[in-house]
């Protein structure tokens, strides 16, 4: 179990500051959740679709319960957060005590004990690094099942589409409604920006021929007077990408990627779960299923962890502009 992106473990013991748009500091992290759940929803279904008459009666009765504690985790989504590394890696239980999913399934049958050995001696380890543990191997044939079906309950380390990590992980929200086709007409970024609605996709209050200020800028680079964006709403908040003159969106990313046309970047940030997204962008390009993860396959490639790398890039909004009353 992991989030992706490398949180900071310094919390602030005053008074909360109030933040504007608060759910939107986490967007990574969102789009990280939805592609964990998708995962379980996953194994579930290969979960209980598995033959087990090799099993005896016991067994196939603490798989069950296994199972149904599996749905009832993913249905939770309380999961684990990297605090350690920039690089994508598992963690059996984090600082906070929030525990991975094998963490979880083997402390709900009583095993605290084996749980506490594993978080102690190898917290940041892959399932199948854990294979000469023989009292996990124990538990597992207890409990019905193989150690390759634990390391599949173990979300995947190897394999993070370009798609879910240039642009769904960081795109998607539930909240997302609309998106407005439109030219920006007053300001440039660093200041307060009109943008002039000329299409609306979605369903939203606005439309064509209202003016939006937009709340943030992403991928694209700077705007000025003339240029065509896109702007997506997510609740109240509006937030503008420039499309080049070809009308394609330019998505900055650690990875090589080609440009988005403008009809499947509104498709994309539309689609309900990063899954859908990722799947709208592969009708375009096939490029955008490729893995991001090396070669070998024996673990994700890491990002540049500068302050400036194009992690930072990709996947934060930059607050340049500021917030005025929208007008109609």
């Amino acid at each position: 179990m992991f989030i992706a992106y490398l949180e900071s473990s310094t919390q602030s013991h005053g008074p909360r500051s109030r933040s504007r748009h608060p759910r939107h500091a986490p967007r990574a992290r969102r789009g990280e959740q939805a592609r964990l759940q998708a995962h379980f929803r996953e194994v579930l279904l290969e979960l209980r679709s598995r033959d087990v008459t090799h099993l005896d009666a016991s067994q196939r009765a603490a798989r069950e319960r296994l199972i149904e504690e599996l749905a009832h985790y993913a249905r939770a989504g309380r999961f684990p957060r990297n605090y350690v590394s920039r690089e994508r890696i598992p963690i059996f239980i984090d600082p906070h005590g929030t525990r991975c999913a094998m963490a979880q399934l083997i402390e709900s049958t009583g095993h605290t004990a084996l749980v506490a050995e594993v978080a102690a001696r190898r917290n940041f380890a892959l399932i199948r690094e854990l294979a000469s543990n023989a009292a996990l191997l124990a538990w597992l044939d207890e409990f019905g099942l193989t150690a390759a079906e634990a390391g599949r309950i173990q979300p995947s380390y190897c394999f993070v589409t370009k798609a879910e990590d240039c642009f769904c992980n960081q795109s998607i929200d539930s909240n997302n409604q609309a998106v407005l086709e439109g030219v920006v007409v007053e300001g440039t970024t660093g200041g307060a920006l009109a943008v002039r609605v000329d299409a609306v996709h979605g369903t939203t209050e606005w439309k064509a021929g209202d003016t939006v200020t937009p709340d943030g800028v992403r991928d694209g680079g700077p705007l000025s007077l003339g240029d065509s964006v896109l702007v997506a709403q997510n609740g109240d908040y509006l937030s503008a990408a420039v499309l080049e003159a070809n009308q394609t969106l330019e998505v900055s990313c650690s990875s090589e990627v080609p440009a988005l046309s403008k009809e499947t970047a509104i498709a994309g940030l539309l689609a309900p779960d990063s899954e859908k997204c990722a799947a709208e962008l592969e009708k375009e390009s096939s490029v955008w299923g490729e893995s991001i993860c090396d070669d070998e396959g024996c673990g994700c490639v890491a990002h540049d962890s500068g302050s400036g790398g194009p992690l930072l890039v990709s996947t934060v909004l930059l607050w340049a502009l500021a917030r005025r009353r929208r007008r109609r």
